[in-house]
Parts: C-alpha cells; sequence; structure tokens
C-alpha cells in the first residue's frame, strides 16, 4: 500500500520580500561549471537553500553576470543554483562575487493564494486536420495574493508599497513549515486598506509574477 502524505498545517508560513535598497553580503567565487544548473565554488559561505544570489564581475563567463541564482543546494565549498542554465556559456575563467540579496519578513500576514495562471492554448489546426489540434504557449504562473493586518511601519509593507511606485519587480518567498520554499519575482500590483468597526485595519497584497516559480526543498 502506498505511504499516504500528511497534510501540511498552514501555520507558520513565513513571508518576505526583497530589501532592493540593501547593500548585498558577498561572496568570492573561484569556478563556475557548465551545466544545466550552475554550480559555484565558493570557498567557506553561509548560503542557505532558498536564498537569492547576484552574481557580478566574473571574468570569461561573462553571460553569468548580473544574473540572479536561486540557492538550491549547497555544500561547505559549493552552491548549485536551480534557475541558471549555464550549459552554454564561456568557459569561466576567473574572479566574480555572489552577492547575497536582503529580505523584509512579515508577520501580519494571514493567508494567501495564487500561482494559478494557465498558459495560452494556441491553435495548430491547419485544412488536413480531421479534428481541432492545439498545442500550449509559455507557462503563466499567474499572481499570487496576501490578506494581512495593514501595518503602516510594517518594513515587508513598506517595501511593498516602494516597489508599487517604482513599478519594479521584487524576489519573493514563502517558507512553508514543511522547509519547502517557493521563490519567484513579481511587482505589486496593490496594497489595499480598509477598516470596520471592532476590526482591525485590513489589506491585501497582490503580486504579478514574471517568470518562474521556483520550489526548493529546505534543509
Amino acid at each position: 500500500m502506498p505511504t499516504k502524505s500528511r497534510a501540511v498545517s498552514s501555520q507558520g508560513t513565513h513571508f518576505y520580500i526583497e530589501n532592493a535598497a540593501a547593500t548585498l553580503v558577498t561572496t568570492s567565487i573561484t569556478a563556475i561549471s557548465k551545466a544545466a544548473k550552475a554550480v559555484l565554488t565558493v570557498g567557506t559561505h553561509t548560503f542557505v537553500k532558498g536564498d537569492v544570489v547576484k552574481i557580478a564581475a566574473v571574468v570569461g563567463m561573462t553571460e553569468i553576470n548580473g544574473l540572479k541564482g536561486i540557492v538550491e543546494a549547497t555544500t561547505a565549498t559549493t552552491v548549485t543554483l536551480a534557475n541558471i542554465d549555464s550549459t552554454s556559456f564561456t568557459t569561466y575563467t576567473s574572479g566574480g562575487t555572489a552577492g547575497l540579496l536582503q529580505f523584509f519578513e512579515t508577520c501580519q500576514h494571514k493567508s494567501y493564494s495564487g500561482f494559478d495562471g494557465q498558459a495560452s492554448e494556441i491553435d495548430t489546426t491547419t485544412l488536413c486536420s480531421t479534428a481541432k489540434e492545439k498545442t500550449l504557449g509559455l507557462q503563466d504562473f499567474g499572481g499570487m495574493s496576501a490578506d494581512l493586518h495593514y501595518v503602516e511601519d510594517d518594513a515587508f509593507q513598506i517595501e511593498a508599497k516602494v516597489a508599487k511606485r517604482e513599478a519594479l519587480p521584487r524576489w519573493f518567498k514563502l517558507v512553508k513549515k514543511n522547509g519547502y520554499i517557493k521563490v519567484f519575482e513579481g511587482f505589486v500590483r496593490s496594497l489595499s486598506d480598509s477598516g470596520a468597526v471592532d476590526g482591525t485595519n485590513a489589506g491585501t497584497l497582490a503580486v504579478t509574477i514574471t517568470g518562474e516559480v521556483y520550489e526548493v526543498a529546505g534543509a
């Protein structure tokens, strides 16, 4: 009989937004592999699964400069990036840094939902077809929203307002109780504010996801 997985409680889910103004904490790179998931050799480090790092100043494999990688696995001296395929990049020569993005956490969120976008249906039917023929377009992860207590001095919500005003994307992380982490980039579309008698100030954060959503198994 197959083993039945247990449902995971939502309680204990942590929610983070990128602190775009923070100075990156950098670690030197000494090698980068050519692989579907690039592996950085970085010597002693403190990176953990779900971290996001920005690559800079690499000589040789210059295509990787400026890219942001999601840490999927680590050893004492290496970091595997889930979202950077370096297979076709030029060969690494020397140098480079991996800068750790900083995040604000909120403890004001009450629920979240989303990640339900759908790929477009593309009609490929021709006059030789005997029935409708279709294929699918690119993945679309849609968006996500979170209901929360609206708190003016919550650092997460302050950053969300800045992101909305600038119309620039931020990285987000949802860390679940079972250790699984959703990492994605998105645009803050709105952050509402509402109130009622015998209630708290409440709001809904709406994020439009750009690119892929990566699920990383935590430690």
